[in-house]
Parts: C-alpha cells; structure tokens; sequence
C-alpha cells in the first residue's frame, strides 16, 4: 500500500523520484540514446493509406518514457525536437513553441508507462491522450500562431484551427498505435528489465491468460484496420470540409 501511494503521481515521492532520474549517470546515458533514436527516425514513417502514416519516433519515445519518467522526459522531447531541426537543416521552419508538443507527448508516456503496470487498455489511453492533447489541440494552436507569425494576418485567418482531417486521422489511428506499442514492450521490458533499467516490481507488462491475451490484440487490430478501411472510403472527403474557424 505504501509503495502504490509513494508510485501515485499525485504523491511528492514520485515527483522526488523523477527529478533525481536527472543526476543517474545511466539515466542519462538512456535518455542520450532516445535523443539519437528519435532524430534518426524523426522522418521515418510506414503509409497504410494515402494521408495515414505510422511515425516510427512514437515508439522510441513511449518505450524511452519507461526508463526515465516524466522529468527527464520534457527534456528529451525538447532537446531531440530542436536538434532534429539542427541536424536535418530544417531550423529556418522551426517554430519554438512546437518544441512542447514533443514534450507533452513524452510527459503523457511518462506518467501513463513509469513505474506502472502497462496493460493494452493503459496503453490505449495513454496513446489516445497523446492524440487527442499533442496532436490535435496543441499542434492545431501552435500552427495558427505560426501561420500569424510568419506569414500574417490574412493567412493565420484562412487555417482553421478546428480540422476535421487532422481529428478524424488521429482518433482513427490510436487504436493500431497503441496495440503496435503493447507490441513492443512485450518485447523491450525483458530485455530493460535484465539491463536493470527498469524496476520489475514497479514496471511491467500485465500477463493475462494466452487467451485474452490473443483475444484483446486481434479484437484491437481488427478495429485499426475497420476504422482506417471506414476512414480511407467513406470518411475522408467528408471530413476535409468540416473544419471550423474560431478566430
């Protein structure tokens, strides 16, 4: 009871816990990989269907955010967001204040995968908060103020900063991306676990029977794949008007 309420992100224990992951050496030496990870496959991305791509950064951050937390988590986000622009030459395109939509998404991981049990329903919520705070409102704000900045008045006007492509696309995707992340932590937490980078008492992978286990992964990759059918045919041309200016 003690340790789930020293666990509980509501505790100062816990916040205590993930701001000393700043002064682990071997913290650091992790977090420095994802950074070199999260650049590599920053652009790397799998198309299922014209507009829906699977980005392969994603991953490397949700299974990062199991090693090191929500603290040192903001400042992956933020140091691999602007060295990527650095290193792919794409600084004359950076805008500062994109730099916290990776670190929300690294923040959200952290706080739904340290230190806690990591079931496919965890998971999806998890991807689904992302989702939905990262890429939908935040990216939709930072955009309009960009296109203010940049390019003006008359062009900020003209985006909608409400796009029904940009929700649709991400609420359609969730489900796949989360069961593709269950994937890989099915595999990586042995391997983190026996590298003594995560505590298995504190973080591991539910094991329910064979059976649900099989159950619940084919019954979300056939909702992907429903959805992403139902998007591709039927929801895409509807969807790109319904978009709707609020200033």
């Amino acid at each position: 009871m003690q340790k789930e309420k020293q666990n509980s992100i509501f505790s100062a224990g816990y916040w205590h816990e993930a701001t000393h992951q700043l002064k682990d050496v071997k913290m650091i030496t992790v977090a420095a990989l994802i950074v070199a990870l999260r650049i590599a496959v920053k652009f790397l991305k799998i198309q299922l269907a014209p507009g829906l791509n699977i980005s392969l950064d994603g991953y490397v951050n949700s299974l990062g955010s199991i090693v090191y937390g929500p603290v040192v988590g903001l400042v992956v986000g933020a140091i691999s967001d602007t060295l990527g622009c650095l290193i792919t030459g794409r600084m004359g395109e950076y805008f500062p204040p994109f730099v916290l939509v990776e670190m929300s998404s690294s923040f959200i991981f952290a706080l739904f995968f340290w230190r806690r049990k990591i079931n496919i329903r965890s998971t999806m919520t998890a991807k689904f908060t992302v989702n939905f705070v990262s890429n939908i409102i935040l990216t939709s704000i930072f955009n309009k103020w960009m296109y203010f900045i940049y390019y003006g008045l008359e062009k900020a006007q003209a985006y909608n900063i409400i796009n029904g492509t940009r929700i649709v696309k991400n609420l359609v995707m969730f489900p796949l991306e989360a069961t593709l992340i269950v994937a890989v932590f099915t595999f990586a937490l042995p391997v983190l676990t026996r590298l003594k980078l995560v505590d298995k008492n504190l973080c591991y992978l539910e094991k329910p029977s064979t059976k649900r286990l099989v159950l619940e992964l084919v019954g979300f990759t056939a909702l992907s794949v429903a959805l992403i059918v139902f998007y591709v045919f039927f929801l895409k041309d509807f969807v790109s008007g319904l978009n709707i200016k609020i200033w």
